[in-house]
Order: structure tokens, then C-alpha cells, then sequence
């Protein structure tokens, strides 16, 4: 087969039906969508190419600048595009990014914009949210700059309707569940609309990041603030998933079927695996699940790594972060920062850690407080004795989402841990950073 510009290969993804003595199910079967076999490695490509296709001609005689808001690969997807069309792309993003992500893109030509002080949970009056940013810059620069804005366009839903659907649909007539990661929920939102259609007993079933825990392309509820597409009500249910389950589900899929995947489709898999077990036995006549499996494996052997050194000939960790089940994360006593003054004076012996970036800790930080980047922290706090057992510890991140996560890690292991509620931009707000 003879192609004449690698657009050509979005799309057209096969199948794969996962064997029964991996799913456990007798009267479903479950598919996998290869969405990672598309051209630059995910299903993110169809996004946007149904985005961007009809605009190229019209950006480039412009000499129009590709604008996005994206933690992996919408970005790696429009950096290709743009590159290979001699355009330019830039990326403006809070989320944290893979360290292999962000080096393709780094490889790929894009300009990189990380907004140091956003908070990872969509606010439209904040002046540092990445969609806010770019929005104002399309508004300042007229016929300058381009934004698809992935969150809000309904082209995302629509070419997912009318391409990866009608695929499915074309191998299996009809489908009777679907399970998707939702980030931007386009093309969960699309997949679904086309499945409905046809099939008024059709549930679609959403996967969500457990508070506190990181899954590269899926999103925690707090964050699905951020997509004007997501409607909570859509679907029939929502798994809020852990670090964990999305290694297992990798693990499982890669070892058992070869589908070399990264994390959100493991955690895709492991949502449809216990949904379906749950009522595979009161189903009376055969029905098909598919699930996405959303890209590959190699964006993501450092989060693996990290959290599974193990696998790589190295010690395995005795108390992983990231495996600590956030529903214990109310055991961690917060401080209001109204009251910071006062809890410091009663705890001078205190270490205040401010797992922010460098740069966010310059602009501001509590006198007296420690920098120490999250990427720096997560690898420090799991070690057998990061701090005396008998030093309280205050944890400081942006908005109090994290740190509390952290907090409550140290204080199941025995620590003084305390979390500042709101983050330091709760502090900032009652004027101390002045």
C-alpha cells in the first residue's frame, strides 16, 4: 500500500476480540478498538485531523500559528500535522506531561509553554488558565493564531461519530456497551451518540482518574470542569480510577494479548472487566462491549518506572505513593491559611514543603517554606524515613488538591502531616503574598 502524506493512515483501525480466559465472560464479548495503531501512535489523531483538516489551506496562507491546550498527545498529534505542513504549533498547558511525551514534542519542533502558577482544575477567571491564555491570544492576535480548542469544538464529537463508530459498527452491527477515558469526553461523546442511535438499550459507561492519582489522558472529576462537552448525565456510570488499576489493566493487555498500551487503556479495560463481570451472569442473549484502547506503550515506560522499578531490576518500593487509596484521604488534618500564622507559632519545629515549580515558588511562597518540585518530592517521600516521625510537616501545593493527597499519604504512615486547605493560592487571596 502506496500512501502520499501520512494523514492518509488516520483512521481505519482494526479490532480486536479480547479471549474469553482473559475477560472471564461467558455470555459478553469484549472488543478492543485499536485507536494506538493510528499514525502518530493514538486516538488523539482522529481528533484532530477532524478538527483541523478543512482549515489547513486557510492557516497556512495566513502563516497562522497552531494554538492548543493539551497534556500529551492532541499535542504530539498536531505538532506532526503542523510539522509535516511546514506549519507553526505551539503548546500552552498547566497539566503535568510524561517525560516522553514532551520530548517528542521537543523533537516534533513545538514551542512549549508551561503556565507555572494554573491550577490543574478548569477555572475561566483565572488569568493563568492555559484555554483562557490562548483565547485571549486569538482575540489579540486576529488571523495570527489558530485554536481548535480541543475542549469546546464540536468537530472532536463529530468525526469521532462518523469514523471510529461506523468502523465499530461496520465489524459488529451493534454494540451494547462502551467504556472510554474522558479528558476532552469527545470521543467518548461521539462514539456514544452514533451507538445510541441504532441501539436504545445501549449503556455507555465513562473512566475518571481517582482524586489525587495521575493517569496520562484521563481526567479527575474536579478537572472534566475544563470540557464544555462533558455531560455527567450522558453517561450510565462512571469508574473513578486508581494508578493502580490503570498498571494492571496495562500489565494484563500487554502480557496477555500483546497490545503493547499505555496506562488510560489499561484503565479502560479494567472498568469494563469488573462492570461487565457484574452482569454477565443476567445476561440472557450475546452482546458486545468495546473499550479504547487509546495509545502505546512507549510514551510511558518512565511513568512505569517510577512506579514499578521492579519490573526493571530494581528494588521494589515498600509504600508507593501510588498506591495509596485516596478514599482515606480525609485522615489528614488541614489548615486554613487564616490560620497558618498561628499553627506555625505552635509548631516552630514545622517544615512547610512547597511541591510547586521553581518558577511558581519564586513569584511567592511562605517565608520559611522548602521548595521541592513534585517531581523531586514524590521520589522522596516514599523512602523509608523522609522526615522525623516527631516533625510536623505542612504540604503546599497550588490549589490544596495534591498536598492533601500527600498529606494523607505521610499521615497513614505514622507522620505529623498537615495539608493547607486551598493550596497557597488561598493564602494569596488573604493578601500574604504582598
Amino acid at each position: 500500500m502506496i500512501v502520499e502524506k501520512m494523514t492518509d493512515l488516520i483512521g481505519n483501525t482494526p479490532m480486536m476480540r479480547i479471549p474469553d480466559h482473559v475477560t472471564g465472560l461467558k455470555n459478553i464479548s469484549l472488543y478492543a478498538k485499536l485507536e494506538m495503531m493510528n499514525p502518530f501512535g493514538s486516538v488523539k489523531d482522529r481528533t484532530v485531523w477532524g478538527m483541523i483538516r478543512d482549515d489547513l489551506d486557510r492557516i497556512s496562507a495566513g502563516g497562522m500559528t497552531i494554538y492548543e491546550n493539551s497534556s500529551g498527545n492532541t499535542a504530539k498529534s498536531l505538532a506532526a500535522i503542523a510539522s509535516s505542513h511546514g506549519l507553526k504549533f505551539k503548546l500552552v498547558s498547566a497539566l503535568k506531561k510524561v517525560r516522553e511525551q514532551k520530548e517528542i514534542l521537543q523533537i516534533l519542533g513545538a514551542d512549549i509553554e508551561e503556565i507555572v502558577n494554573a491550577s490543574n482544575c478548569f477555572d475561566p477567571s483565572d488569568p493563568n488558565d492555559p484555554q483562557y491564555l490562548i483565547e485571549k491570544t486569538v482575540r489579540d492576535n486576529p488571523g495570527k493564531a489558530y485554536f481548535p480548542s480541543q475542549f469546546t469544538n464540536e468537530k472532536n464529537p463529530a468525526y469521532h461519530e462518523e469514523t471510529t463508530a461506523q468502523e465499530i459498527l461496520n465489524d459488529l452491527s451493534s454494540v451494547h456497551f462502551f467504556f472510554g477515558g474522558l479528558g476532552t469526553t469527545g470521543s467518548s461523546l461521539g462514539i456514544a451518540n452514533r451507538f445510541r442511535k441504532d441501539n436504545p438499550s445501549f449503556k455507555a459507561i465513562g473512566v475518571t482518574a481517582q482524586t489525587g492519582h495521575f493517569i496520562p489522558g484521563i481526567r479527575n472529576m474536579a478537572q472534566m470542569m475544563e470540557s464544555t462537552m462533558f455531560q455527567k448525565d450522558y453517561y450510565d456510570r462512571i469508574y473513578p480510577l486508581s494508578e493502580v488499576d490503570a498498571l494492571e489493566g496495562m500489565m494484563r493487555l500487554s502480557r496477555e494479548c500483546a497490545i503493547l498500551c499505555g496506562p488510560s487503556s489499561g484503565a479502560n479495560f479494567i472498568a469494563a472487566i469488573r462492570h461487565l463481570r457484574e452482569i454477565d451472569a443476567s445476561i440472557t442473549e450475546p452482546c458486545n462491549a468495546v473499550f479504547i484502547v487509546c495509545d502505546r506503550l512507549e510514551w510511558y515506560i518512565s511513568y512505569v518506572q517510577e512506579r514499578m522499578p521492579e519490573i526493571f531490576g530494581h528494588k521494589e518500593l515498600e509504600s508507593p505513593l501510588y498506591k495509596f487509596d485516596s478514599s482515606q484521604i480525609d485522615i489528614v488534618p488541614s489548615v486554613k491559611s487564616i490560620d497558618l500564622e498561628d499553627w506555625m507559632a505552635q509548631n516552630q519545629r514545622a517544615l512547610i514543603v512547597d511541591t510547586r515549580v521553581p518558577q511558581s515558588f519564586d513569584l511567592f511562597h511562605i517565608p520559611g517554606s522548602m521548595n521541592m518540585p513534585e517531581e523531586i518530592f514524590e521520589k522522596w517521600i516514599v523512602t523509608d524515613n523522609p522526615v522525623s516521625k516527631d516533625t510536623p510537616v505542612m504540604f503546599v501545593c497550588a490549589i490544596g488538591e495534591r498536598s492533601r493527597h500527600f498529606a494523607a499519604y505521610l499521615s497513614q504512615r505514622g507522620y505529623k502531616a498537615y495539608n493547607l486547605e486551598g493550596g497557597i493560592m488561598s493564602w494569596v487571596d488573604l493578601g500574604m503574598a504582598a
